[in-house]
């Protein structure tokens, strides 16, 4: 009876051990391949599954330390770049911001003041042309008597109020050159200005797609980086449930804190740019 109940016990512990083995069978059933996207480094980390002996696994696991590490490489070449395109973007705040105080000087120191001596003018245009319409009007009435019953006083101050409207027809003309000339002054520094809008927004749109790219590069690194402790994890167990191999209980690089410290700061950049 009891040499029963041993037996099963064995048959249990072997399917529970062979129900453990097989995901690891599964998921590692072909090589892993790993294309950095700095560089366009390429790599391939082979099939743990058919692995014929522990050296074959040790091998794997060197392997993925050595693609692990390449791209650890790449994530600080890259990480430099986007710096540095977080640089540039700094500077383009910094151009926007003086781009907006010399809009703002702009506005003041010469657009405002123009449009209001435009609104004078436009007002005093508005009165000289009633003037003028009126006076016009005066003058038809006065031709359309016979010349027995028009009266010198009448054609006195016609004329008098003619000699009034030409000087101020005049001072209006001179008006309009001095209001010419200030729009001429306006639309240069307002191109002036529209040039440089143009440049600090097309530094930041590049410098913005640029620095997007960088993050996904990085986020494409991360994964890889992962995948590679994932793929050494795995070759480890089978090292140990395989072949009983103690002689490594660790996965080498990727308990360091050289690769800590990497994924740890791909994490915190990724989340400090999350809104890019």
């Amino acid at each position: 009876m009891s040499s029963c109940i041993h037996q099963r016990k064995v048959f249990i512990s072997i399917a529970i051990t062979l129900v453990f083995c097989l995901p690891s069978a599964r998921l590692f059933s072909q090589p892993v391949s790993i294309v950095s996207p700095v560089g366009n480094h390429a790599f391939t980390l082979p099939d743990p599954a058919v692995a014929q002996t522990a050296v074959e696994l040790q091998n794997a696991v060197t392997a993925a330390e050595i693609t692990a590490k390449a791209l650890s490489a790449d994530a600080v070449s890259e990480k430099a770049t986007a710096v540095s395109q977080e640089n540039e973007l700094a500077k383009t705040a910094a151009a926007k911001n003086d781009y907006i105080a010399a809009l703002n000087s702009f506005n003041k120191a010469d657009v405002t003041p123009y449009k209001q001596d435009l609104d004078k003018y436009t007002a005093s245009g508005t009165s000289f042309n009633n003037l003028l319409a009126k006076y016009n009007k005066a003058v038809l009435a006065n031709n359309a008597l016979p010349a027995k019953n028009r009266k010198a006083a009448t054609v006195a101050a016609l004329n008098e109020q003619k000699v009034q409207i030409d000087a101020w027809g005049a001072q209006l003309s001179k008006w309009k050159a001095r209001l010419d000339a200030a729009k001429a002054k306006l639309d240069v520094k307002n191109a002036a200005l529209q040039k440089q809008q143009q440049k600090y927004e097309s530094t930041e749109q590049t410098s913005t797609a640029k620095l997007r790219a960088c993050r996904i590069n990085l986020k494409s690194i991360l994964d890889e980086l992962q995948l590679c402790a994932g793929y050494a994890d795995k070759c480890r167990a089978l090292q140990l449930n395989r072949f009983k191999d103690r002689a490594a209980p660790d996965t080498g690089y990727f308990t360091t804190p050289a690769y800590k410290s990497t994924v740890a700061d791909l994490n915190a950049y990724l989340e400090k740019t999350k809104n890019l």
